[in-house]
């Protein structure tokens, strides 16, 4: 399971669901340190809390996909799911407690309609969550409102980090070539039969045919037009746009073979290959639309300026690492765990009409990100 990619995306969303859970409470010390960021203490009050949101956020993404013992299962590379949301956890705290210390740099504070905002949505989310939920989580006012303070600084200071850089993109850099292609795989299941007694003696080589002859029957077929040709043979004719770096293999960017890349670059607009072109994995019949795509350049630019956007936050953040002195307290941090797992609160709504009753399983959410959840009754 890719989970810290993923752990990392709902941690960012920073959306509340109102939860129940199954089991006792918490009994983390909420005045206890878990991590200390350059002499500064951030208890285990806030952490807990910010590790069981994300745990019960979790649940209700992939409890249905994984199953109950979920918690336990190992990542792909040693490693519980715990483990690897436990640290995407940590690492969101330190980054943005990191942030908040440098705030005043980027002169970033949160104005009264946002703080207003924040108590109202820490309010309702201690309303709206049961109270094992609420207990299991460590949830106090002060708690919810520290998590929506951190992640409010946290979007602000990733908006004033990344308005930091070049914007300005060269013609030759954004410039791009757009070709159309259909692709073969090399083999294909034979259209040969046999029974079942003349099926053992078949080996796999025999039982697949090579698929050169079908894409050069296409080529000739799309010399005229390639639509056609494809919509005649149920293919599917799909796009490539790529730049002059991209026919370089180690700095391709697209998807696309470079031996492909390199074919099509030799091409006149509109002009279909010659001949097909093979690779390791396919057989490709390609035709050049645009030798100067306009609007994939324009794409192409903004893909560059969202990369120098993302270089630069990556960037600022690990200098604040690097001037900075950070400790897990791991003696209090390990007593951390999913083991009661979170479920969407239910709501009891009853008709008075043929005395008939209805559970409806709602979601509720506000304009500040928070939403409900609850968990399974015993």
């Amino acid at each position: 399971m890719k989970l810290k990619k993923i752990m990392a995306t709902l941690l960012a969303a920073a959306m509340i669901t109102s939860f129940t859970i199954t089991g006792c409470g918490s009994k983390i010390n909420a005045d206890a340190v878990a991590a200390t960021l350059d002499g500064k203490d951030i208890s285990m009050g806030v952490a807990n809390f910010m590790a069981q949101y994300q745990a019960a956020q979790t649940d209700l993404y992939f409890l249905s996909y994984y199953g109950e013992d979920m918690w336990s299962t190992d990542s792909g590379d040693g490693s519980t799911m715990t483990d690897s949301v436990k640290d995407s956890v940590m690492e969101n705290i330190r980054e943005c407690y990191l942030l908040d210390a440098h705030a005043a740099d980027y002169k970033i504070e949160l104005t009264e309609e946002e703080k207003t905002a924040i108590t109202e949505a820490a309010s309702k989310f201690l309303a709206d969550n049961s109270a094992q939920a609420i207990q299991k989580m460590g949830a106090t006012q002060e708690i919810v409102e520290e998590m929506l303070r951190l992640n409010k600084v946290q979007s602000k200071m990733r908006a004033a980090i990344q308005e930091e850089i070049d914007t300005e993109v060269s013609e030759e850099e954004c410039a791009q070539k757009t070709f159309s292609y259909v692709r073969f795989d090399k083999t294909a299941a034979s259209d040969t039969t046999t029974d079942d007694t003349a099926a053992d003696d078949v080996s796999d080589a025999d039982a697949e045919k090579d698929n050169m002859e079908t894409a050069e029957q296409f080529l000739k077929d799309a010399a005229e037009n390639m639509e056609e040709a494809a919509e005649k043979e149920e293919y599917t004719v799909l796009k490539c746009s790529y730049g002059a770096g991209d026919l370089n293999e180690d700095d391709n960017t697209t998807s696309m073979d470079v031996e492909v890349l390199k074919a099509a670059d030799q091409l006149k607009e509109g002009k279909l290959a010659k001949k097909v072109i093979e690779t390791d994995s396919g057989y490709y019949v390609i035709r050049m639309d645009s030798t100067d795509d306009k609007e994939a350049a324009k794409t192409k630019k903004e893909s560059i300026l969202t990369q120098r956007r993302n270089d630069k936050y990556a960037e600022t953040i690990e200098k604040y690492k690097e001037d900075s002195k950070w400790n897990i307290n791991e003696s209090e941090w390990k007593k951390v765990n999913f083991d009661e797992l979170y479920t969407a609160k239910q709501e009891d709504t009853t008709t008075s009409t043929d005395d008939s009753t209805t559970d409806d399983s709602t979601t509720d959410q506000d304009n500040t990100g928070t939403d409900d959840t609850t968990s399974k009754d015993e």
